[in-house]
């Protein structure tokens, strides 16, 4: 932490950079919102240093009045068409789908051909207006049918999502026959959002987890180890990062977009149950001393509670660094642990530390 304290007072101007350019050209390939730690991740900067290029670079393009801004909200940023000229140019790119959004499609797509009347059965009354948008979007086709109208997936569905035929029969049996693994540490984040998993070892596979691994379509498992997981598995992987609330919220919505199979109710549920948590423990951090993270980890743990980071603040570590510390984050944690339990704990820990203080 040292060096990246001294690298954090040394930076080289934002116009001058090479590593802005980097920045830019990440938010601009994501076409999504990045928290400060994505983008560390992504150009290999300190999370301080991509904080910064980040920053400038919403100065330079509000300074700029051009047709694209960079904004950021929350801890993320984004680079979009800018708010004054979006509705002008809306038909012309494709857009993102939001996760209610993609809850219904989902079900539309499991279970089509669906009776309008069953969709809101399922999903309530919300759900007419998903239809209108996802007829409007060209992914479904509804047909009238009695009293209710009849829906499925459409040609544009397939493209969407990169399936290889458009059959709605081909579709449903894609999205029902898809098999998921997890490692371990992510048993209870499937259970919670009512998934149908299988728990193998692909960093060290026995033979069965090797069996396994062979009819599985998609694995999730921790960032940073899809190197070790291809010397055994070879179809889809997702890496989801839970060292935070945040990035928990973010990896849950994208497993159930992925899978394409957990319980929309159950996955609801626990989005609204992590929500409510990080605004407990952001009130609760509200006005604490800064911290000194010693890892990247803590680092982002602080940036996700609202906690000050500075070179002569608290120091904080993870438990296995064997560092001293005023502060001592568990990460010998069971792998059984609830996925929530597991960051309250850390968050717990970060702070009491700076409540003895």
């Amino acid at each position: 932490m040292a060096g990246e304290a001294s690298e954090d007072r040394s930076l080289p101007s934002v116009e001058a950079s090479g590593e802005a350019a980097v920045v830019e050209a990440a938010l601009f390939a994501a076409g999504r919102p990045l928290t400060a730690a994505e983008i560390a991740e992504l150009t290999d900067l300190p999370i301080r240093v991509a904080m910064r290029f980040a920053d400038s670079l919403v100065r330079e393009y509000s300074e700029r009045a051009g047709g694209i801004e960079v904004r950021e909200s929350e801890g993320r940023y984004v680079m979009q068409v800018r708010s004054t000229v979006a509705d002008r140019v809306s038909k012309v790119g494709p857009q993102e789908l939001d996760p209610p959004l993609l809850r219904t499609l989902a079900v539309i797509a499991r279970h089509q051909p669906i009776p309008q009347s069953e969709l809101v059965r399922v999903r309530g009354n919300k759900s007419y207006g998903h239809v209108r948008e996802l007829l409007e979007r060209g992914l479904i086709r509804a047909e009238k049918e009695g009293r209710t109208k009849i829906i499925t997936t459409t040609k544009g569905f397939a493209e969407y999502f990169g399936l290889d035929f458009d059959d709605p029969d081909f579709v449903r049996r894609a999205m029902e026959g898809r098999r998921l693994g997890v490692t371990p540490m992510y048993r209870s984040l499937a259970e919670r959002m009512g998934l149908e998993y299988d728990v193998v070892n692909p960093y060290s596979p026995g033979r069965n987890d090797l069996v396994a691994m062979k009819g599985l379509d998609l694995l999730v498992i921790a960032p940073g180890y899809a190197e070790r997981a291809r010397e055994h598995y070879s179809a889809e992987l997702l890496e989801a990062g839970v060292r935070t609330f945040t990035q928990l919220k973010e990896s849950a919505a994208l497993i159930a977009e992925r899978s394409g199979a957990a319980d929309p109710a159950r996955t609801a549920s626990l989005l609204e149950e992590i929500d409510v948590l990080l605004a407990g423990y952001r009130e609760r951090a509200r006005g604490a001393r800064p911290i000194r993270p010693l890892s990247p980890m803590v680092e982002e743990i602080a940036l996700d509670l609202g906690v000050p980071t500075v070179e002569d603040g608290v120091p904080a570590a993870p438990d296995y660094k064997g560092l001293e510390a005023e502060i001592q984050v568990p990460t010998h944690q069971p792998y059984d642990m609830d996925i929530l339990e597991r960051i309250k704990e850390r968050y717990e820990a970060i702070l009491k530390g700076l409540a003895e203080g």
